[in-house]
């Protein structure tokens, strides 16, 4: 019976090892497409809300602009010469509302901390690039990262290249940073001693090295950083080999730094070894800019601020932070999955929470301990190594707490400031969701939240 019916089926059998491909291949292409998560849903809710705008006014230009008979005489051919001006100016405006919303789109993306790497993660050595602007929450995000146990951090290795950016053209300092950072994420120092002598031997650096836990730590240290005694000047001076062997024996490397102005340059990185080497993951911070330079403003002696000087700083920070913006919504192939953007208020806020999903995207297992690190840095807030307290303990401790550091500014900053600050940063302010207040009443009550 078994081989009549052998001999009645057809000859050409597809073998069943490629129908088990086949089976496979429609599973992982079901998997990796589905997206039923509510974020995902939210973000598709929001784009047929766009959608919706942008029907209802084709709607209304429809209406107003269809087709329209020849005018009989001159106040009708003036009449008609007026309402083809507006309707011209309404298809701009949607033309200019369209590309908003897609850019808006694009950046909800990379808010959401939404990709493959966030998901499954990854099993191979992660190096995750922290930049941001001065007076920006960077140190608590490199603090976040840095208590990860296999994590190898630096704090503001570019500084030690300032003399170069001072006095070398840019292309020259430009190439510098990219053999720096090269470096740095191969955990190869032995053409860094400049950067490594940098670290053991200028009291400026202290700040940088005791930021670090595995550079303030045994072996280099005869005792852990948070031991009530424990001095940085106990520790030995630091050598390439040294360093490259720290580093290795980490599983992951974090640089975090305030001098990268241009994301765009950062795209050195890859065209020598390319990605393939190691995994780079680039963290983008921002702050309101009315945080920011009030920060600026409260701590920097050095200056004589007026309304032009801030005016100034307002332009120049706000024009970076919207060029940078636009580089990386425009998803350029070497930073295309490797870019995330955080609101500094949307971390001191919710901490554990974007703890959470900036570890995913990074592709390390968050440890318990930074989960305990969080709360203690919730409960008697946190305050960035300064160069006083840097030689014997790393951090001290106020009771502002995370939540009030994003409100502080509101009682601080002169109402007309805040206004021309505005002024100035309306449109990267809009772009990242920070509201613009009506009047003083509604800057000073800190109740009502500034971002959406």
């Amino acid at each position: 019976m078994f081989r009549s019916l052998q001999n009645i089926l057809p000859r050409r059998v597809i073998p069943p090892p490629i129908w088990l491909i086949v089976f496979f291949v429609m599973c992982a292409i079901f998997i990796f497409t589905r997206n039923d998560n509510l974020e995902a849903m939210c973000l598709r809710n929001r784009q047929l809300q766009s959608s919706a705008t942008m029907d209802e006014l084709k709607t209304y230009i429809s209406d107003e602009c269809g087709d329209q008979d020849f005018p009989k005489d001159a106040n009708d051919s003036e009449t008609s010469f007026k309402q083809d001006k507006n309707c011209s100016k309404l298809q701009n405006e949607i033309t200019s509302l369209r590309k908003k919303l897609e850019m808006y789109e694009k950046l909800n993306k990379f808010m959401e901390l939404d990709s493959l790497a966030s998901k499954y993660g990854s099993k191979m050595r992660q190096n995750i690039l922290l930049i941001s602007d001065t007076a920006s929450g960077s140190a608590f995000l490199g603090e976040l990262l840095n208590q990860h146990l296999q994590v190898f951090y630096l704090y503001e290795p570019l500084q030690s290249l300032d003399y170069y950016r001072d006095n070398r053209p840019e292309s020259v300092y430009d190439t510098m940073v990219t053999h720096l950072l090269n470096g740095i994420f191969h955990c190869n120092f032995m053409e860094l001693s400049y950067y490594t002598d940098f670290l053991s031997f200028q009291y400026s650096s202290l700040r940088h090295r005791l930021s670090s836990r595995a550079l303030s730590s045994p072996p280099l240290c005869p005792e852990n950083y948070n031991t009530p005694h424990y001095s940085i000047r106990k520790c030995t001076p630091l050598r390439p080999q040294s360093a490259s062997a720290i580093c290795r024996l980490h599983k992951h490397t974090v640089v975090k730094t305030i001098r990268v102005k241009s994301i765009h340059k950062l795209s050195y990185l890859m065209d020598n070894e390319g990605p393939a080497d190691y995994s780079l993951k680039v963290v983008h911070l921002v702050r309101d800019p009315r945080a920011v330079l009030n920060t600026r403003v409260l701590h920097d002696s050095h200056e004589n601020w007026t309304v032009k000087s801030v005016r100034d700083h307002a332009q120049s920070l706000c024009r970076d932070m919207l060029r940078n913006i636009k580089y990386a919504v425009s998803a350029p192939a070497w930073l295309r999955g490797r870019y995330t953007l955080l609101r500094y208020e949307d971390l001191a806020t919710n901490p554990h929470q974007i703890a959470e999903q900036l570890y995913q995207f990074v592709g390390i297992s968050i440890a318990q301990n930074v989960r305990v690190w969080i709360d203690r840095s919730l409960h008697e807030g946190f305050v960035s190594p300064s160069l006083a307290n840097s030689i014997y303990r790393q951090y001290t401790y106020s009771a502002e707490n995370l939540t009030d550091s994003v409100q502080t500014w509101r009682t601080q900053v002169p109402y007309s400031i805040v206004r021309l600050i505005e002024t100035e940063c309306y449109e990267v302010m809009n772009l990242l969701g920070y509201k613009i207040v009506e009047d003083e009443d509604e800057l000073r009550m800190v109740s009502f939240p500034l971002t959406d």
